[in-house]
């Protein structure tokens, strides 16, 4: 359990840097992308996170992603 709480835990902090690094922006976990960047930036960040992670985010999914909380918990789910 403590394992799994430790892999969220660096994977919240990747994202979180991830994000940091593309949007050039300080950001929490629940920060709605979409209501601070353009959507070029948000695409770019999604392709990052796609990279990094070796996840493939559905466009149907892109939608349900708004947050950084959101990208861990998909990330978590499908690594």
């Amino acid at each position: 359990m403590n394992s799994d709480n430790e892999y969220r835990e660096q994977i919240e902090q990747r994202v979180l840097d991830l994000i940091e690094e593309h949007l050039e922006e300080e950001v929490d976990m629940d920060t709605r992308l979409r209501d601070y960047f353009d959507e070029l930036d948000v695409l770019e960040l999604f392709m990052a996170i796609e990279e990094e992670f070796e996840v493939e985010i559905s466009p149907l999914d892109e939608e349900l992603i708004e947050t950084p909380a959101d990208f861990v918990d998909f990330i978590c789910k499908h690594s």
